[in-house]
């Protein structure tokens, strides 16, 4: 389940390619600067991690049809699933 959410995670982050796209230009400049630009870098990474920051990295779209499917009582629901979701979380938290 956890290997689930994280490749979700990281589909979501791969689709926000506004800020995929900061991060790839500021990661090319900070390969550029030499050892005497460290402050340079440091600067930039604190841009980066706020421009991260400040949008999180969401699918609208994806949110809003799941949004109409609860809405009209057409999601789908696998208790199988959620109990089994919910059995290892609680394992994990007991070891």
């Amino acid at each position: 389940m956890v290997d689930k959410i994280t490749n979700s995670i990281i589909n979501l982050e791969s689709k926000t390619s506004k800020n995929s796209a900061k991060v790839n230009v500021s990661v090319e400049k900070a390969k550029n600067y030499g050892s005497e630009n460290s402050a340079d870098i440091k600067i930039e990474q604190k841009n980066i991690i706020s421009d991260l920051a400040s949008s999180a990295p969401i699918d609208h779209d994806k949110v809003s049809s799941i949004k109409k499917a609860i809405s009209s009582g057409n999601y789908p629901l696998d208790l199988d699933k959620i109990s089994d979701a919910l059995m290892d979380a609680y394992n994990d938290m007991k070891s």
